[in-house]
């Protein structure tokens, strides 16, 4: 007796199936959604435009809000948007000096920082020139902390 299988002596139809063009719709789909959300979330910062591909920065835009974190001595982030200090140079982590600006800068968790941007980016990060509590935040670790002014990114010649 010959085995009779799923397709009764018709021949097994050719092509794609059907599992792996659903595969693929859910993941163009899952993509879009993603994008979707990114260009919601980045569109209630001030100054962040979603861009294709990258997110770009207007110049002379104000970035306004509560450092949620702080990177370094020359990087925290306000509002969870990562800022770049503009022509401040620190230590850079992992080395002793490094590690104490970064403490340093940490006491300004949680304060209030408003900064003008400059349109750059650096990494991830925007770049700008902040004060914090009203005080010129460059110029305050500059003045107390072993940071030095980096003329080459003084953008905007405040220093």
């Amino acid at each position: 007796m010959k085995k009779r299988g799923p397709y009764f002596g018709r021949s097994k139809p050719s092509g794609v199936s059907l599992r792996y063009i659903s595969l693929a719709l859910l993941l163009i789909l899952s993509g879009l959604t993603y994008l979707n959300m990114e260009h919601q979330i980045l569109s209630y910062i001030p100054g962040i435009k979603p861009n294709k591909a990258e997110h770009s920065v207007e110049p002379n835009s104000i970035l306004s809000g509560i450092i949620t974190h702080v990177r370094d001595g020359d990087t925290f982030e306000v509002n969870g948007v990562p800022v770049r200090l503009a022509a401040l140079d620190c230590p850079e982590k992992k080395i002793q000096e490094g590690d104490l600006v970064t403490a340093y800068a940490k006491q300004f968790k949680d304060q209030k920082a408003i900064c003008e941007l400059t349109g750059a980016k650096s990494y991830d990060r925007v770049v700008g020139y902040c004060s914090v509590n009203g005080q010129d935040f460059t110029k305050h670790m500059i003045e107390n902390t072993s940071c030095k002014l980096w003329p080459k990114y003084d953008v905007w010649k405040r220093y």
